[in-house]
């Protein structure tokens, strides 16, 4: 698997604040593809902003009025998926703070979903023996 990410920025409207922008694509491998499909894994969140779990908690809390926030959400690219990432995502942040935040999420993501697909590809009957360290006193 690879993480392409690119940074970039533009003026707000009418020349206001800097907007900065980051778009994220991952390559897997056909290995890697073929496990994501085999697994399921496609409609799994790979990116999600502090608003959208905001909202989605607000939902799961029984407020209904956030399930329009929920929407909007993934309307403005806010939270998406391991297919949304694939296919490639663009996202804006108000600062470089939460563009660190955002990559970072979303490199860790990557990481996370690496892990899967590795022990994923142990589902084959093999054994694993793993040694045991005594307790320390």
């Amino acid at each position: 698997m690879q993480l392409k990410v690119r940074r970039n920025q533009r003026s707000g409207m009418l020349g206001g604040k800097v907007i900065f922008t980051l778009d994220v694509m991952a390559e897997l491998t056909p290995d890697e593809k073929a496990l994501v499909d085999r697994y399921k894994l496609w409609p799994e969140v790979v990116y999600s902003s502090e608003a959208a779990n905001d909202n989605a908690a607000r939902v799961h809390a029984g407020d209904l009025k956030a399930l329009g926030a929920v929407l909007m959400d993934k309307a403005l690219k806010r939270f998406f998926t391991v297919k949304n990432l694939v296919s490639g995502e663009h996202i804006e942040c108000k600062d470089l703070a939460e563009l660190l935040g955002a990559e970072e999420q979303v490199r860790v993501a990557c990481m996370n979903l690496k892990r899967y697909l590795e022990v994923a590809r142990t589902f084959d009957g093999r054994e694993e023996v793993v040694e045991v360290a005594a307790a320390a006193a």
